[in-house]
This record gives structure tokens, C-alpha cells and sequence, in this order.
């Protein structure tokens, strides 16, 4: 499993805490077979836990469910296309790229 089959999974799965659940399992993976690229994976793996601790039980709307997947798929891209490089640079300003857009949003995850 590759951070882009993981992204590309994410990108055509049902918005849901379903999709974040396997997202989440997904990265705890990729740390453990990547451990040079983990403050990446461990960055999604954190908004995914706290997506599925947040709204496992309560109702959201469709809209707001949509929403959110595309905004964290907007930073799994972000970090996708670092990882690409395969350079710590790139991969470093990725993250804070990811990091200063979370900051700036609603922050529901």
C-alpha cells in the first residue's frame, strides 16, 4: 500500500466516519512500513481519529460530510504529490503548508 492508493481509495469512498476509520487504519500501516515519512501519515492518522472520535455517533449532513472529505483530500493531495518527490524539503513544506490550513479553517477534525 502506497500513500496514493490510500488517497485514491479516500477519494472514491462514501464520505463518512467509515472512510476515516479505513484512512485511519491505513496510515497507522504506512508508519510502521515507512518510518521516514511517519510525522506525515501520523498527521492524518491524528485528523481521522479525531473525524471518527468527533461524529462516530452523532448525525451529520450529507453536505457537511462532503464538505469535509474534500477538504482532508485536499491535504492528502498536498502531502501526495510531496511524497512524490521523495524530498525532505518538499515534503517538510508540504506539512506546514497542510499544518497552516488547518489552523486557518473551521477545524472540525
Amino acid at each position: 500500500m502506497t500513500f496514493s492508493e490510500v488517497t485514491k481509495t479516500f477519494a472514491t469512498s462514501l464520505p463518512g466516519t467509515d472512510s476515516y476509520v479505513k484512512l485511519r487504519k491505513a496510515m497507522r500501516t504506512l508508519i510502521q512500513e515507512d518510518p521516514k515519512n511517519a510525522s506525515v501519515y501520523f498527521l492524518i492518522f491524528g485528523f481521522a481519529r479525531t473525524y471518527v472520535m468527533l461524529y462516530e455517533d452523532q448525525e451529520v449532513s450529507p453536505q457537511f460530510a462532503e464538505d469535509n472529505q474534500k477538504l482532508m483530500l485536499s491535504y492528502l493531495n498536498i502531502l501526495d504529490e510531496a511524497l512524490k518527490k521523495q524530498d525532505a524539503q518538499s515534503i517538510y513544506q508540504a506539512l506546514n503548508k497542510v499544518v497552516n490550513e488547518y489552523e486557518n479553517s473551521k477545524k472540525v477534525f
